[in-house]
């Protein structure tokens, strides 16, 4: 059953007296559809809009970290659109953890404890060591995920990339705050 029904049931109820009183819930909420509308807060079918436009680009010719950081500008504009006329929308469901999660948590706490150099194959072998459901991978998947989430961590703010061109080396530290904190 839905809230709908149930509030044209309610309404029912209070207008029984009526000659009508089905008419009337339906009339009611009819009136409460059209002055409501669609849109939380106006523009934001045009926002969506355009988000779905940049999303399938970024989807076909970009990477993980760009949709990423697309979606979390989208949430930042609609919390600001609705704070301005007036509305609240709580869209992080209690209980749910703000940053990685998953594999890609367990790596980045990893890498906050271990601290040091982080090439490719460490990140391999942590997995190996300590994610079960990856253990049967072949390597060289293994090995394209590793780096993936290596890439992201890079992407989402966490670590810091560095090239070693004389070694021929790549390698991932834990990004340290500037101010010394």
């Amino acid at each position: 059953m839905s809230y709908r029904s149930v509030i044209e049931h309610a309404l029912r109820v209070y207008y029984a007296e009526a000659a009508e009183p089905t008419a009337i819930a339906r009339e009611l909420l009819t009136r409460y559809d059209a002055e409501r509308g669609p849109e939380a807060y106006p523009g934001e079918l045009d926002m969506l809009r355009g988000l779905i436009a940049t999303m399938h680009a970024v989807a076909e010719y970009g990477d993980l970290g760009d949709v990423r950081k697309l979606l979390a500008e989208h949430q930042a504009d609609d919390q600001a659109a609705l704070a301005a006329c007036g509305k609240a929308r709580d869209i992080t469901p209690a209980g749910t953890a703000v940053g990685p999660t998953g594999r890609v948590g367990q790596l980045l706490d990893a890498i906050r404890t271990a601290r040091g150099e982080w090439p490719v194959h460490r990140a391999v072998a942590f997995y190996r060591e300590n994610v079960p459901a990856l253990r049967s991978m072949p390597h060289r998947h293994l090995r394209t995920v590793a780096r993936g989430d290596l890439r992201d961590l890079t992407a989402w703010g966490h670590l810091d990339r560095h090239d070693d061109p004389e070694n021929a080396r790549r390698f991932y530290t834990l990004k340290t705050r500037k101010d010394g904190a």
